[in-house]
């Protein structure tokens, strides 16, 4: 669970607590309002909550993101609709074989002109440290809590030469490539981390912008790369990123002109367009998953006690939930309900069919044949953020509906992930990350005991198709399995999936940008650029 106890506190600007279709346009689409050609120049504002640290192999962090993917660039990076890849550092790739990827860099980029890189250029060498450096190889491995994306995955990586460098891996492995397209997965000098022995306060890359001063719980500046590879990029002179957690403070620096985009939320749209009428508001379906979870089983540990080792107690849960209900109270509805794992992403998300039935009569008499006519108590876990302990509300109220009576844990962020780590709770309302690609949503919780991370169930017969997708190649045929293994974890009862939530951004008429649909890229500020007013 480290991976997800940071990032979760910056997803708050972003929650909507209610609809407003007619005001918005399609997020995915937006990449600038009309105009002519785009201009050189000027200082983007905007804003998000206290990074951590500004490691990008360390952080698991949404807003670390927001700074460290404008200051570094991968060998490639997930395109606008998560549909494929796009080249960065590479100039190009190939998979040779079953088990073999050879990427050719780009010429003459160099690192950031700063010590101690000194804008030496980059070579196969800073690939390799970096990859493996994710992979926990350089460091304390523990700290690197994404290295499953290349642990005991890669048999080699080879160095032809200063441009070339020759994956292999072990078996056939699916999710390679999209992987490798991770924000996480970027290129860094091996002598910064050796001179600052991590990369938490400094941060020198490839990328368009240097990172020029951060003054914690105030700003982060940005400036502009003057030798980035990528010719005409990028526009901006700076970006000015204030430390910003309050919702109405930000909205009120967006309206005094201090902010140039901004995440808002429904109830601050309304107010927006009355009180600056040609403010542009986007939205997208979120990829972060809300979920209410039964306890974690681990075999010769931990096994799983009455009432939640019987299948109908879980399914007569999952049968509890109106979902539909559940976003309208909870959140107006600004969002989407899901039905499995992972949320908003055909072909790999599950059909409407799929979905468990709401029929709280049914799950009624459920309970009485599991033998708890008269339903049972329980706990229910969650941390202390309103947009968790809203809903959390609901589905007590849902479920002592059916006879399940509900006792409601709040927990600080810290303490609940702390318990999360040891799965030391009765049920969890939780959020999943958002996955790079469709075995981040999958194997990381229902995959064997030395896959799974997040959570932890017996089930043989779906570690053996976790790992068959994972070494699947055949889209067709890892798309089954994969849609599989998602039925396998709704007829099992060990997860309600319930919801992802809309994303709101609002931008002065004058801004031209980017939106891309992993919430791991939420600011591409390369091609970021403002009409002069």
């Amino acid at each position: 669970m480290n991976r997800e106890k940071g990032w979760l506190r910056c997803l708050l600007g972003f929650l909507i607590l209610s609809f407003c279709i007619a005001l918005v346009v399609n997020f995915s689409f937006i990449s600038s309002t009309a105009a002519a050609s785009p201009q050189y120049g000027g200082t983007f504002g905007t804003h998000t909550s206290e990074p951590r640290s500004l490691d990008p192999h360390v952080e698991v962090i949404e807003n670390v993101y927001m700074v460290t993917g404008n200051i570094y660039n991968g060998l490639l990076r997930l395109n606008q609709d998560m549909t494929g890849v796009e080249c960065d550092l590479a100039e190009s790739w190939k998979r040779v074989d079953n088990v073999t990827y050879i990427f050719k860099l780009r010429k003459n980029v160099h690192f950031h002109n700063i010590p101690p890189a000194n804008g030496r250029e980059v070579t196969s060498s800073d690939v390799k440290y970096s990859i493996e450096r994710l992979a926990g190889q350089h460091g304390k491995k523990v700290d690197f809590v994404h290295r499953y994306y290349y642990e005991d995955k890669l048999a080699s990586i080879d160095l032809p030469d200063d441009y070339t460098i020759v994956f292999k891996t072990k078996k056939p492995y699916a999710p390679f490539i999209n992987y490798i397209a991770s924000t996480r997965s970027v290129i860094v000098p091996k002598e910064a981390v050796e001179e600052y022995k991590d990369l938490r306060r400094n941060a020198i890359g490839t990328g368009p912008f240097i990172l020029e001063e951060i003054v914690r719980g105030s700003h982060i500046i940005l400036s502009k790369n003057p030798n980035y590879f990528k010719k005409g990029l990028p526009y901006l002179d700076k970006i000015h990123i204030q430390i910003m957690g309050d919702p109405t403070s930000i909205v009120a620096s967006f309206l005094a002109g201090k902010l140039d985009s901004i995440g808002s939320q429904f109830f601050q749209i309304k107010l927006l367009k009355e009180k600056a009428p040609d403010t542009i508001i986007v939205e997208q379906k979120g990829t972060h998953m809300w979920v209410l979870r039964c306890p974690s089983e681990i075999k010769d540990e931990k096994p799983l006690e009455l009432p939640f080792n019987n299948l109908k107690v879980r399914q007569a849960i999952a049968m509890s939930i109106d979902k539909e209900r559940l976003l309208k109270l909870a959140l107006g509805g600004a969002g989407t309900v899901q039905i499995g794992p992972i949320p908003n992403w055909p072909p790999y998300s599950l059909s409407e069919k799929d979905q468990v039935e709401y029929n709280p009569e049914k799950a009624k008499r459920l309970l009485a044949e599991a033998g708890y006519p008269d339903g049972f108590t329980t706990e229910l876990t969650t941390w202390n953020a309103d947009y968790m302990i809203r809903p959390a509300q609901v589905i007590q109220a849902m479920l002592k509906e059916v006879g399940i009576n509900v006792d409601l844990k709040i927990m600080e962020m810290a303490q609940y992930f702390g318990l999360g780590k040891t799965f030391g709770y009765n049920m969890s309302f939780h959020v999943t990350s958002a996955g790079v690609d469709p075995d981040e949503y999958i194997t990381p919780y229902f995959g064997s005991p030395e896959q799974a991370q997040y959570f932890r169930w017996i089930r043989p017969d779906v570690w053996k198709m976790c790992s068959e997708e994972a070494e699947e190649l055949n889209i067709e045929k890892r798309i089954n399995l994969i849609q599989k293994i998602q039925k396998e974890v709704i007829s099992d009862g060990r997860w309600v999936c319930l919801y992802t939530q809309t994303r709101y951004a609002a931008m002065k008429p004058y801004v031209h940008r980017t939106f891309y649909k992993n919430e791991y890229q939420p600011l591409m500020g390369e091609t970021v650029w403002m009409e002069k007013h």
